[in-house]
């Protein structure tokens, strides 16, 4: 029974911090690759938010390329302070990496 606990707690520990670097190389890799974009907010929900002063919103997001439009979606937790800035309407800054990999870029 010992053994089973002990097995368990590292699987569980192990799975923790492959989970932490995995988002760490995600961002790392946004930050090293991703090209910088200016796109429209096409659409924005508020999804929900936490006592730690971010809300997680849904977005449909477009930007003009190579003389087409393109768009994307997802979903994202942004600090509250900013999400005045990811209105309908508005035009925020991205890194894009590719339609699975993006982050806001707020420092603009």
């Amino acid at each position: 029974m010992i053994t089973f606990v002990v097995a368990l707690s590292v699987v569980i520990t192990v799975g923790a911090i492959a989970h932490i670097v995995r988002l760490f190389i995600h961002d790392r890799r946004i930050e090293a690759q991703g090209r910088e974009i200016q796109a429209l907010v096409e659409e924005v929900r508020y999804l929900s938010s936490n006592d730690g002063g971010s809300s997680t919103i849904r977005f449909r997001l477009s930007w003009q390329e190579n003389g087409a439009t393109r768009q994307v979606e997802g979903k994202e937790t942004i600090p509250a302070f900013y999400s005045s800035k990811v209105q309908r309407g508005c035009v925020v800054g991205i890194k894009y990496l590719d339609d699975d990999h993006l982050r806001f870029d707020f420092t603009k």
